[in-house]
């Protein structure tokens, strides 16, 4: 019983609804800076990744909406790539000196030796893997949230 509820949480931490809310902090401010022109491209985003029900806003809602999520769109792109950078870099941290990150292991932590300093790192990056998840669904509820509200609903509602 206790490996089937680990593996159930596991899915549902680090399945597919992970890796669509990253792919939409990743996308949410490029298809909001495309939202600026009237076309529905960050509303459809949404629909597709995070399953927001899909409205037929018109040009000034989608504008407008556009104007008021690109702070929380450059938020979650820069929460995104900041904590995916660290949890491959610090899972994979000899490999920084393949792509000219490396440095002294005297210097780094866990250092002088390569064991202690990948042992260090890598339970940093284990830390943010946990948060991750967390992280990521704080933030795509909250440009969700604002979607809705500004939006409406697919019923017709405006949101609350």
């Amino acid at each position: 019983m206790a490996i089937l509820l680990s593996r159930a949480t596991h899915r549902s931490r680090f399945g597919s609804p992970l890796w669509r809310r990253s792919a939409y902090a990743f996308a949410a401010l490029p298809a909001g800076l495309a939202s600026l022109t009237g076309a529905r491209v960050q509303p459809a985003l949404a629909h597709r990744l995070l399953n927001v029900p899909s409205t037929r806003p018109g040009r000034v809602r989608t504008i407008l909406h556009a104007l008021l999520s690109l702070p929380l769109g450059v938020l979650s792109l820069l929460a995104a790539a900041y904590g995916w950078a660290i949890v491959v870099l610090n899972l994979l941290y000899p490999a920084r000196w393949l792509i000219g990150m490396g440095g002294s292991l005297e210097d780094s932590w866990g250092g002088p030796t390569l064991a202690g300093a990948w042992a260090v790192h890598a339970a940093g990056g284990l830390v943010m893997l946990l948060l991750m998840p967390a992280l990521m669904q704080g933030i795509t509820t909250l440009q969700a949230r604002l979607m809705l509200r500004v939006l409406g609903r697919a019923d017709g509602t405006m949101g609350r």
